[in-house]
């Protein structure tokens, strides 16, 4: 006999249309433009909102963390491209790239958390213009988060 029994599968719907999150926090980082390029060398504080102190408790452990951001002045370009032509001269489709021209605008980037001073995490390399609004973070787990061998398109 069984440990345990599992469910029958279900048919589930999509999900509709729109839907809501609310910020956690807000990036601060002096970078008041969006640019393609050269935030390797940024850093910025994530500045959480005091209601989620207790949610970061443990997050200094880690070495890198997933930062998930709004990229709220994308939303107001007035191009939305399907594609767009690299540096590299090569096409690729938005989601082939790290535009911030994307169809939900959000933004995920995985950086080295530098410090955490209560609710203020220091970190480097987050592509994101200060005040930004930050949705959600999470540990960067090697395991699960980094592959061995994977591939990238030719920069040149």
């Amino acid at each position: 006999m069984p440990l345990f029994r599992r469910k029958p599968p279900q048919h589930r719907e999509p999900q509709p249309g729109p839907f809501v999150v609310e910020a956690i926090g807000h990036v601060r980082n002096g970078v008041a433009v969006p640019r393609p390029r050269g935030w390797e060398k940024v850093e910025s504080e994530i500045a959480l909102l005091p209601v989620h102190a207790a949610r970061i408790a443990g997050i200094e452990a880690y070495s890198h963390i997933i930062v998930v951001f709004v990229m709220d002045l994308a939303a107001g370009a007035p191009e939305k491209p399907e594609a767009l032509t690299l540096a590299s001269g090569n096409r690729y489709g938005i989601f082939a790239t790290r535009s911030q021209l994307r169809p939900n605008h959000i933004g995920l980037s995985a950086v080295p958390l530098l410090s955490r001073e209560g609710t203020v995490l220091r970190v480097r390399g987050l592509d994101a213009i200060d005040g930004t609004a930050v949705i959600d973070i999470k540990p960067y787990l090697p395991a699960y988060d980094a592959w061995p061998g994977a591939r990238i398109p030719p920069a040149g």
